[in-house]
């Protein structure tokens, strides 16, 4: 049972904490009497945590640093090339992360963890180090966007997918410190670039990024196990998802807030330059914002467990919206900190819940890395398109206001889409987490 349909059938409405339990078993396409235990949440759970940090750590982390590449192309190695064929480069990147989730998903269905671990690690360490002996448009896309974009599709989805597997009571807090890592790595990996490239050059500064992560790729593929068994052939596309209303719903959602909150990600260096905001602070933007994101990870995922995750990313989605609308009148350092900082919160809190959402709407768990991958390539053709349609707002002659107008307008669509959602599904009731 799926949706609303499956409440209206009892015979007594639930509340609080007896709704959530029910809707959690509904989750894992079980009933009261056959629901296996839960899991232990011991230390071998946190180890996938761990695990999982990496893989953050070395997908969305080196996606969260694109902007300082983009500055720099812009800059310097690419300046002939116009902002939004640059940014084409960032924007491939992450769309083949969602894109080549979509067939992971039943490759871990399948049993094939390893393989999409191992994989995925060997193309996006050899893509950071052809990235360091490039000097042309062409030869920066097929190495960053193309080689690395891929190996990020083989290896994100496990994290949240085995995470799953050994948390519940807890189970947004778990996915909310293993998401801890795109924050971390959007602090470490562009302070090591900006700090490196001037004195070592371009190539030195990527090939000691690539260092890095030859080294901490091997904790996930060491340490992460699926618990659940092998299952059979499964399509890439459940159909069943495709009759669900709040799943969709929410899937749209993310649609437009992920595209919102990276378009801020990409450019906001570039929106310091360009408005003499002092090189010390436009030059760590990108840092602050990522250091904030780690807070709200974690204070995001706690509250979520306390009031629903759906109900958390609504909320700061709105809230991200407002923030930006300010950026129109934001032209000193402080502003420009205090923006960053708020902003920070709000998307370590959306990007690091989505998982969590999609386990609460699906109804077969066994389809959960399926609705992932699904959820995930819908998602990744806004990040396609998103950036080079800011880029393009922006223009050779800085057109701002429409980028920023753009970027808070889409975040609005994100929040009121995810509160359909909800609502969709438990109606207008607050008292039941989803």
């Amino acid at each position: 049972m799926t949706g609303s349909g499956a409440l209206e059938e009892k015979e007594k409405p639930l509340a609080g904490n007896a709704l959530d339990a029910e809707l959690n078993r509904e989750g894992r396409g079980e009933d009261s009497a056959t629901a296996p235990p839960l899991p232990k949440e011991d230390l071998f759970a946190w180890l996938q945590v761990a695990g999982g940090f990496v893989l953050n750590l070395n997908t969305w982390g080196l996606l969260n640093t694109f902007g300082v590449f983009q500055t720099f192309y812009q800059l310097d190695l690419l300046r002939t090339e116009s902002p939004s064929t640059i940014s084409w480069i960032g924007s491939t990147q992450a769309f083949l992360l969602f894109l080549v989730s979509l067939g992971a998903g039943p490759a871990f269905d399948r049993g094939y963890v390893a393989a999409l671990l191992w994989i995925g690690s060997f193309l996006i360490v050899l893509g950071m180090f052809l990235l360091s002996i490039t000097s042309q448009y062409w030869q920066v896309f097929l190495t960053q966007a193309l080689l690395m974009g891929v190996g990020f599709g083989c290896v994100y989805l496990p994290a949240p997918a085995i995470v799953s597997q050994y948390f519940h009571a807890r189970a947004a807090l778990a996915m909310g410190a293993t998401s801890t890592g795109s924050a971390i790595g959007g602090i470490i990996y562009p302070i090591i670039f900006t700090q490196l490239q001037p004195r070592l050059g371009f190539g030195w500064a990527t090939r000691i990024l690539g260092f890095i992560i030859l080294a901490t790729s091997l904790i996930p593929v060491l340490l992460m196990k699926s618990k659940a068994s092998p299952g059979p052939t499964r399509s890439i596309v459940d159909r069943d998802a495709f009759k669900d209303g709040p799943y969709l719903l929410f899937g749209v959602g993310l649609f437009f807030g992920f595209t919102g909150f990276y378009i801020v990600l990409n450019y906001i260096q570039l929106f310091a330059i360009e408005h003499s905001i002092p090189t010390s602070i436009a030059n760590n933007v990108l840092v602050i914002i990522n250091a904030s994101s780690l807070v709200g990870r974690l204070v995001g995922g706690f509250y979520a467990d306390k009031i629903g995750s759906i109900h958390v990313q609504g909320l700061v989605a709105i809230i991200a919206a407002v923030l930006t609308y300010s950026l129109l009148a934001i032209r000193t350092a402080a502003g420009l900190i205090v923006y960053s900082i708020l902003f920070g919160f709000t998307a370590g809190t959306f990007t690091g819940l989505p998982a969590t959402g999609i386990v609460r709407l699906s109804a077969d768990k066994n389809k959960i890395g399926t609705r992932l991958g699904m959820t995930l390539a819908f998602v990744g053709i806004g990040v396609l398109v998103g950036n080079p349609i800011a880029g393009a707002i922006l223009g050779r002659n800085g057109n701002w206001t429409g980028l920023i107008a753009f970027c808070a307008s889409i975040l609005v669509i994100s929040g009121a889409t995810i509160f359909a959602s909800r609502i969709m599904k438990v109606g207008w009731r607050l008292d039941v987490r989803i």
